[in-house]
C-alpha cells in the first residue's frame, strides 16, 4: 500500500504567496525597466527637439558651411532614432514626425534665403559694377555709385517683369543702406544722389504698372 504525503495547508499556502510575490516582483521589476526606457526614449525625442530648435533659430546668421554640418548632423540623429521607432508610443511618433517635419520645413527656408542671397550678389554686381562690393564705397565715390545704378537700370530695364524689378528694389535698399555709414555728405551730393533715387522709383512705378 502506498503511502501519500500531504503538505499541511498551512504550508501549502505559505509556498503559493511566495510564488505569488514573486511573480509579482517580476512584474514589477518588468513594469520599472518598461517605465525607465520609455522615459530615456521621450528624453531621446525631446533632446532632439531642442536641438533642432537650437539649430533653426536665427537663420539669416548661419553661414553655409556651418549649415552644412546642421544638416550632417540631422541626418545621423534621424538614422539613429528612426531606429528606435518601433519603442515609440503613438504619441511620440507622432511628436517625432512634426519635429522632423518642422525641420524640413526650415531647411527649405534657409535654401530660399541662401537662393535670394545669391541672385542680389549677382544683381549687385550687374548693377553697381565696381562699387558692388560694400568696402569699395566711401564718401568720395558713393554719388558715382548711385549713378552706375542708374545708368544700369536705364540700360537694362526694358525686358524686365516683377521679380526683376524687386531685385533691383533690393540692391537700392542695400546702397542706400550702405550711405548710412557716411554721417556728412555734402549738401549737393545729397541732393542728387535723392534725385537718382526719386528716378528709379518712377520708373519702376510705371512699368510695373503696365
Amino acid at each position: 500500500m502506498v503511502t501519500r504525503h500531504y503538505l499541511p495547508l498551512s504550508r501549502l499556502i505559505s509556498i503559493r504567496m511566495q510564488w505569488a510575490v514573486m511573480v509579482l516582483l517580476v512584474s514589477l521589476m518588468m513594469s520599472a525597466c518598461t517605465a525607465t526606457r520609455e522615459q530615456e526614449i521621450e528624453g531621446d525625442v525631446n533632446e532632439f527637439r531642442s536641438w533642432v530648435n537650437a539649430q533653426t533659430n536665427k537663420l539669416e546668421e548661419r553661414t553655409e558651411e556651418d549649415w552644412k554640418k546642421t544638416k550632417e548632423d540631422f541626418k545621423q540623429r534621424t538614422e539613429e532614432l528612426d531606429r528606435k521607432q518601433e519603442n515609440f508610443s503613438e504619441k511620440l511618433r507622432a511628436d517625432y514626425q512634426q519635429i522632423k517635419a518642422d525641420f524640413k520645413a526650415r531647411e527649405k527656408e534657409r535654401d530660399s534665403m541662401a537662393n535670394r542671397e545669391a541672385q542680389l550678389t549677382k544683381w549687385e554686381r550687374d548693377l553697381l559694377g565696381q562699387y558692388a562690393n560694400g568696402t569699395a564705397l566711401s564718401a568720395a565715390n558713393i554719388e558715382q555709385a548711385y549713378q552706375n545704378f542708374m545708368s544700369n537700370v536705364r540700360a537694362r530695364n526694358k525686358n524686365w517683369g516683377q521679380q526683376d524689378w524687386e531685385m533691383a528694389d533690393a540692391v537700392l535698399e542695400e546702397l542706400n543702406q550702405r550711405k548710412e555709414a557716411f554721417d556728412e555728405l555734402p549738401d549737393e551730393t545729397e541732393v542728387r544722389i535723392k534725385t537718382l533715387q526719386m528716378e528709379f522709383a518712377a520708373l519702376k512705378e510705371s512699368e510695373t504698372a503696365n
